[in-house]
């Protein structure tokens, strides 16, 4: 009765906050329970994600607002108000229907990076229901292969010329002869190779409607590999993705109407979708989309940016405040009254970093809504408040978004994270098939692979579920031995891996890159020594400190453990699984000697 009672709850709740949506059919009904898990949410509602984003451009009030600034890689700068950017996808509709009319489009692959390119295809495939995957740019040819023989794309879209006549061999090999490619940069003689300017068209004003879709139609398909190495396409549908991506929006960030936000993601990411743009949009917010992250390194670029967009939320991965922690000189503030918000994502921000960030950018100290979430996830999961005390939630990723989302808690400590509740954020399938499904699933819980514990009722986040370090019976987290080393002022990143041994056991080594390459070396490791002494007792101390260049990450920001984990058990090793996000391959090549002549 208790839990008949609970979840009578929880569907009231959502059915509420379902509100917050722009329906064509508002649903009665929150959630539709499936025996395998697959949930339907908001069954009989019915919508359309595009109208929601864009229909503020239907209103003389905000038809001028500006709805998306895009920064180019080589720091140009574009402004699209809602009107045009509406335009823009209503003429990229015609498009699609048109070509539909030739061939059922049913699947398209976006090869982009953030930009008005990605954003209008995202926006004007939603508008005609057509199932997206947006992958990287700088993918490499076995890795698109891999996601085309999955998508089955009916069109690809690319803003890579060179990529062209690779991605119709790739659609020929997998059988899809009858697929088009549409590239944005030069025209082609091939028939199957289309030309679209999404910049220079001329601008139709007449009006059409959007269509209306189930809540549960399919939105779109992200990969993501994880600590296991193999890419998995993770699949959400329209309405409980739309309304958790909202909802967390404002609850997290105070993200409104008047929000200007600047989310450093790439389009491909999760984040690219849910808090760059579809969030924003949705709420009739300003949002600037940054075709390479990376460029927010050049300080002086990045004031330049909040200062002049009198950015009021600033969302940025780990690694990038890492870095920019390390360039920036010490005594360096930057107050902006426009200000109100500052996030993490990514990976676990250290106490010491998230202080500094907090005190950068703020004259008294207010929260980082460093949030914790996953591709599977949809949105947030848990992160502090935008609102809520500072100096209680740093080094934490704060609280659940909703007493609605639980935890399944057991009595020890550390625990591996699972979500006892359904949340309209949930994927709704996984593309490899239902194997992949069941991984994620125990019962009714769904597994994240995480170990956790909870400090004052914020969760503190220790590491994946095969990163945790058990040293003589000690679960030692990646993330908090991290943490704890980056404290010491010489050191730039640090990842904590596993050493396996037969008469050993489980042991500590260490990969770490300097703020300065003239660091004495002997000196540092001292200070480590002493620190994980200190904090964590003899049982932890490392086997081994190796000094790198450079961490092996994704573009997200996360740093492949498992590859410096394989590395240092074999230096000769060649086979990693999946490295397709990777940012800089060579990073590998570069350990590999290191550890060679260690």
């Amino acid at each position: 009765m208790k839990l008949f009672l609970s979840m009578k709850k929880l569907e009231k709740f959502w059915i509420l906050k379902s509100k917050i949506l722009n329906w064509d059919a508002q649903p009665t009904t929150a959630i539709k329970k499936k025996t395998n898990n697959k949930n339907i949410w908001f069954p009989d509602g019915k919508l359309n994600v595009a109208k929601n984003c864009l229909h503020h451009a239907l209103s003389n009030k905000t038809s001028n607002k500006i709805a998306l600034i895009t920064i180019s890689k080589n720091k140009e700068i574009e402004k699209y108000t809602y009107k045009k950017l509406f335009n823009i996808v209503r003429n990229f509709t015609s498009f699609l229907n048109k070509s539909s009319r030739e061939k059922k489009i049913k699947n398209i692959l976006i090869h982009s990076s953030a930009s008005i390119e990605s954003a209008v295809t995202m926006l004007a495939s939603t508008n005609v229901g057509i199932h997206f995957s947006v992958v990287f740019e700088d993918l490499p040819e076995e890795a698109l292969d891999i996601r085309i023989k999955l998508i089955k794309p009916d069109l690809i879209i690319t803003r890579s010329a060179e990529k062209c006549n690779f991605f119709l061999k790739s659609l020929n090999k997998n059988g899809l002869k009858q697929s088009i490619v549409l590239n944005t940069k030069k025209k082609f003689k091939n028939k199957r190779i289309k030309f679209y300017d999404f910049k220079n068209l001329i601008l139709k004003n007449n009006l059409n409607t959007f269509k209306s879709f189930n809540s549960n139609r399919l939105l779109f398909t992200l990969f993501t590999s994880g600590s296991t190495g193999e890419p998995k396409g993770i699949q959400h549908s329209s309405g409980g993705y739309l309304l958790y991506s909202k909802f967390s929006s404002i609850v997290k960030f105070g993200m409104n109407k008047n929000s200007i936000v600047l989310t450093a993601s790439d389009a491909g990411w999760i984040n690219g979708h849910t808090y760059a743009l579809f969030s924003p949009l949705s709420l009739g917010a300003t949002t600037l989309l940054v075709e390479t992250p990376i460029t927010l390194l050049d300080y002086n670029f990045l004031i330049k940016i909040l200062r002049t967009y009198k950015v009021t939320i600033l969302y940025m991965p780990v690694t990038l405040i890492r870095l920019l922690k390390g360039l920036i000189p010490k005594n360096k503030k930057f107050f902006n009254h426009s200000l109100k918000a500052i996030g993490s994502m990514g990976e676990p921000l250290a106490k010491s970093v998230g202080t500094w960030y907090s005190k950068f950018f703020f004259k008294n100290l207010r929260p980082v809504v460093n949030t914790y979430f996953q591709t599977e996830t949809g949105g947030i999961i848990s992160a502090p408040s935008y609102n809520q005390k500072a100096e209680a939630t740093f080094g934490t990723v704060g609280n659940n978004l909703t007493k609605f989302i639980k935890f399944l808690k057991p009595t020890k400590k550390k625990f591996d994270l699972s979500i006892k509740t359904p949340w309209p954020g949930c994927m709704v399938n996984v593309i490899n098939g239902n194997k992949f499904w069941k991984q994620y699933w125990d019962k009714n819980n769904f597994k994240l692979f995480d170990i956790g514990s909870f400090v004052n009722s914020n969760l503190v986040i220790h590491g994946r579920s095969d990163d945790v370090i058990n040293i003589r019976g000690h679960r030692l987290g990646s993330g908090e031995v991290e943490s704890k080393l980056l404290e010491i002022k010489e050191i730039l990143e640090v990842c904590a891996v596993s050493s396996e041994n037969y008469l050993e056991g489980s042991l500590l080594v260490l990969f770490i890159t300097l703020k300065k390459k003239r660091t004495n070396k002997a000196l540092l490791k001292d200070l480590i020594t002493n620190k994980i002494y200190n904090y964590f007792g003899s049982y932890a101390l490392p086997k081994d400190t190796i000094f790198v260049d450079e961490l092996p990450k994704t573009r997200s920001g996360k740093i492949l453990r498992r590859v410096l984990r394989n590395l240092y058990h074999n230096p000769k090793i060649n086979s990693f699984g999946d490295l397709s996000t990777m940012i800089n391959i060579n990073s590998i090549k570069k350990i590999k000697n290191i550890l060679n002549n260690v």
